[in-house]
């Protein structure tokens, strides 16, 4: 999949993401705020206070809509890939230290059969959850510094210092964490490995600032976005998903 790792020149055909990971300059006052939920709007409409992001380097949209969930009976946000990327956007400021606590959950539609989670053209999952990290350029390694002015010339962006994603994929282990085959600054944690568990909801809390120094080895920047993504472009699979209300909190 052309996912949100893809940021610049030297990814090749990854740059076309750079948009996904990019930072959030403008957040205004309400975005600060709860992150919208999906519950409280109506199915059918219009999906509001996320924005969709396609992959400029995929043809082929994945599209997202708000359904009414018949185990829920909730509403919902439905994700659908056919040899398809694109994500759903919320881009917001927070501390990682003071509101680590991510709630989410979804259902996953399918298995990937061609997915492989270790190379490029097995790179796509039927479920994932992006939390970005600001860019700091006071962590800036030189070639982060050269990619990171190619991708701000390019789409007038400079993508962030790292990205987290939890994700479903039963080619790995509950737990796994896996670089991301196109870059070393977007690392996935495996939080559902179980292929029986495709139909069913499955809910999940996680506490990003310790993921976070777990799989990076460092103090997190501040939380510049969160973002789904369902996507089956590179295995040319055709890939579903559902999720429901995401949140963030302080520790109990």
């Amino acid at each position: 999949m052309a996912s949100l790792a893809k940021v610049v020149l030297t990814f090749a055909s990854c740059v076309a993401t750079v948009a996904l990971l990019g930072a959030a300059n403008a957040v205004s006052a309400a975005e600060t705020a709860a992150i919208p939920t999906f519950s409280a709007q109506q199915a059918g409409a219009v999906i509001k206070g996320w924005t969709y992001q396609p992959i400029r380097s995929v043809k082929l949209h994945s599209s997202y809509a708000l359904v009414r969930d018949e185990q829920t009976n909730a509403v919902v946000i439905e994700g659908a890939a056919d040899s398809s990327a694109g994500a759903l956007l919320y881009r917001f400021d927070a501390d990682a230290h003071a509101t680590p606590m991510l709630h989410f959950k979804w259902k996953v539609g399918n298995l990937l059969a061609h997915s492989d989670p270790k190379t490029k053209s097995g790179d796509d999952y039927a479920a994932r959850i992006y939390v970005t990290f600001a860019h700091d350029p006071a962590r800036e390694t030189l070639k982060e510094r050269a990619e990171n002015t190619v991708a701000k010339l390019l789409y007038n962006e400079t993508p962030p210092h790292a990205a987290l994603t939890y994700v479903f994929t039963h080619k790995a282990s509950l737990n796994d964490v896996i670089t991301s085959p196109f870059t070393q600054r977007v690392k996935m944690l495996v939080v559902d490995a179980d292929p029986t568990s495709v139909g069913q909801w499955k809910s999940f809390t996680r506490d990003v600032y310790e993921d976070y120094k777990r799989v990076f080895g460092e103090e997190p920047t501040r939380i510049s976005g969160i973002a789904i993504m369902v996507d089956a472009d590179n295995t040319h699979d055709k890939a579903s998903a559902r999720f429901g209300d995401i949140s963030l909190s302080a520790k109990p």
